[in-house]
């Protein structure tokens, strides 16, 4: 499956993409494989090693970011990633708190959504953006070498609009 069908199965069946909780809709082989992705991709932001982040990523990935800027390719996602690291995010903790879901899409793909702490930290403008949840959306490719990311869009959340969400969810 390419990245248009992918993202073409992901926009016509959003039903599919709701399971409750990130057990329900895949094998536990899967849970443990997104869990030690997850568990890298944090370890190797805790030592600010871009590389080491997307060593499991195709090389067409695309990234939003948290802010909306979209980065395509592996080198640019890693670059983007690489100065962030080494200034903004310099220092700055993250955990995952949660996998929120992990839904097949197809043979070959995964819909993951991951919830993470991030500390808080000073943009480039100089704004102190406190401590936040982020919500990470990520396409995985299942490939014989193990998990790729193929797409991910980080979000932050906002607490206020969360608390007015009309869909009850687990606590945020």
């Amino acid at each position: 499956m390419n990245r248009r069908e992918m993202l073409r199965a992901a926009a016509v069946g959003p039903m599919t993409l709701l399971a409750p909780t990130m057990a329900d809709a895949s094998g536990p082989s899967d849970a443990i494989a997104v869990r030690a992705l997850l568990a890298e991709y944090v370890a190797a932001w805790a030592t600010a090693d871009a590389a080491r982040m997307f060593a499991s990523a195709t090389d067409d990935i695309h990234w939003v970011n948290v802010v909306g800027m979209h980065w395509q390719g592996k080198p640019a996602v890693e670059r983007a990633h690489d100065v962030y690291l080494k200034t903004i995010f310099k220092g700055v903790p993250m955990t995952l708190e949660e996998v929120e879901s992990i839904v097949p899409i197809g043979a070959d793909t995964l819909a993951v959504v991951a919830r993470f702490d991030v500390g808080g930290y000073t943009t480039p403008g100089g704004f102190k953006a406190p401590a936040s949840k982020d919500r990470m959306s990520l396409i995985l490719l299942k490939t014989q070498r193990g998990l790729k990311i193929a797409h991910v869009a980080n979000i932050q959340i906002v607490a206020a609009a969360a608390a007015q969400n009309p869909i009850r969810t687990p606590p945020q």
